[in-house]
Order: C-alpha cells, then sequence, then structure tokens
C-alpha cells in the first residue's frame, strides 16, 4: 500500500494535482511547501515555482524518467566580476550548501550560474518539499556571496 508521502514514481502532471487540489500549499498532509504560485508546462514534465518565500525567485522541478530535478538560475556567469575566482569559492563551500549543487547552465545561449538539487524518481513527496526549499536556499546563499563580493 502507497502511503500519501509517497510518490509511487508520480508525472509532473500527477504531482502538480496533488499541491493544487490542497486547500493550501501547507495542506499537503502536513507539508510544508514553499508559498508560491506553480504552473505546470506539461509537455515538458515540468512545474514552475514562482517562490514567495524566496523574493518570487523562480524554481523549476523537472520529472525525467528517474529522477526529480530542481534548478533555479542565480545570475549570468558574464555578470559576475572574477568568475574564475567564484567558482574556487563555490567548489570549496559546496558541502555548505545541504541538499543543493551549484553549476553553470547555458539558458537561451547565455551561461548561468544555477543552483540545483536531484531526486530519485519515486521520492517521498517530504523530499521533494525539502528539496525546493533546500535548492531555494541554496540559489538565495549564492546569489548573496556575489552581491557581497562578485558583483
Amino acid at each position: 500500500m502507497t502511503t500519501p508521502h509517497e510518490t509511487r514514481a508520480l508525472s509532473a502532471s500527477e504531482l502538480y494535482r496533488i499541491i493544487t487540489d490542497a486547500p493550501s500549499q501547507q495542506d499537503t498532509d502536513g507539508l510544508e511547501w514553499p508559498d508560491a504560485n506553480v504552473s505546470l508546462d506539461e509537455a515538458n514534465q515540468t512545474l514552475i515555482w514562482e517562490l514567495h518565500d524566496y523574493g518570487n525567485l523562480t524554481l523549476t522541478l523537472s520529472r525525467s524518467d528517474n529522477e526529480w530535478i530542481a534548478m533555479t538560475a542565480i545570475t549570468a556567469v558574464e555578470s559576475v566580476s572574477n568568475p574564475t575566482e567564484l567558482n574556487e569559492v563555490l567548489l570549496r563551500q559546496g558541502l555548505a550548501l545541504p541538499l543543493a549543487s551549484v553549476g553553470i547552465v547555458t539558458i537561451d545561449e547565455r551561461d548561468f550560474y544555477v543552483a540545483y538539487g536531484q531526486l530519485f524518481g519515486d521520492s517521498k513527496l517530504a523530499s521533494i518539499c525539502a528539496e525546493l526549499h533546500a535548492t531555494a536556499s541554496a540559489a538565495m546563499e549564492v546569489a548573496g556571496l556575489i552581491q557581497e563580493h562578485f558583483s
């Protein structure tokens, strides 16, 4: 038997329905989903979150064959004053960002620093919820670092 906290390898569409059918985003079996507007890109199996708790940060949660990937852009690499030094700082701080990683991804032909997290496709709802918060928190922490030392 599957409990309400298991995703049984849900699709993004099914997860979207679970989240949006709850009377509030805090009512999905006691989970504290981020305060957000959530939309669904069904063709790409992606939920798009506008996270009010994190300054309206946009975060995507995509479902592939065997995993969920939470990702949010932080800033364009070209906007950083010393990317080489920032890269070293981020690599050395990697373990200080729990449950999330930082990388560089090309979006619309421009390189961006991103925060991301990966989960198994059949992860529990609680794990997915925690990953959203962890990825957003890491993005905010890295954005603060960039703003303070590299802009």
